[in-house]
């Protein structure tokens, strides 16, 4: 039986001349991930939900009752819709912000992050990303890249659900739209992975299903 392809269709993100990022953050029973995350300012986070009954509480810490006294309070409504976006920010205030999942006892069980906002406006330097698609062939066990990008050295990362890298690949990008193969060594459980773009100080990560 000839195996099908499985193609994951990501969202573009685009680092603009600003280099104002949105991140992506996993949540899941009891977990974020990345669980703890730096930044710049102006940049955005995303907390997804891969599955679960979740929330993104920043406001009164759910283990010890008492203020978690980020610079800018935030707590988000619950959902339990697997791929839903919990909650979204654009972080304009620098400093450390804690959280956690106020559900249950999620957050005792572990359920807490961080996001730490550095106001590096000075040393922004400006590039432009914009990471159109990923493909995953299960035949060859190949990750099809597509991204428009400027020409720069640029690391390829793939990593499993805990965070774990999987392999890498250091490649030069060109100016415009760029297309690699990335063949994976080992071959792939099913499950969710995440397949990062490094270049310079940015970073955009996204996540993908293998089914």
């Amino acid at each position: 039986m000839i195996k099908t392809i499985n193609t994951i269709i990501l969202f573009l993100a685009t680092v603009t001349t600003l280099a104002q990022t949105t991140h992506t953050i996993s949540a899941g029973s009891y977990y974020y991930i990345p669980n703890s995350l730096t930044i710049a300012v102006g940049d955005s986070v995303v907390w997804e939900n891969d599955g679960g009954f979740h929330d993104v509480n920043g406001d009164i810490n759910s283990i010890t009752g008492l203020p978690f006294n980020n610079p800018e309070t935030f707590d988000s409504p619950a959902t339990n819709v697997p791929g839903a976006v919990i909650f979204a920010h654009k972080f304009i205030v620098a400093g450390t912000y804690n959280y956690d999942c106020s559900i249950g006892s999620h957050a005792v069980n572990g359920m807490v992050g961080s996001v730490t906002v550095e106001d590096n406006t000075s040393n922004i330097s400006e590039m432009s990303i914009l990471f159109s698609s990923l493909m995953y062939n299960q035949i060859s066990n190949t990750l099809h890249i597509k991204l428009n990008t400027i020409a720069n050295t640029t690391s390829l990362n793939l990593y499993n659900l805990e965070g774990k890298l999987i392999q890498t690949k250091k490649i030069i990008t060109k100016s415009g739209l760029n297309e690699y193969l990335f063949p994976i060594k080992s071959s792939l459980d099913k499950g969710i992975y995440f397949f990062s773009i490094i270049q310079g100080s940015q970073k955009i990560s996204k996540k993908i299903f293998i089914y």
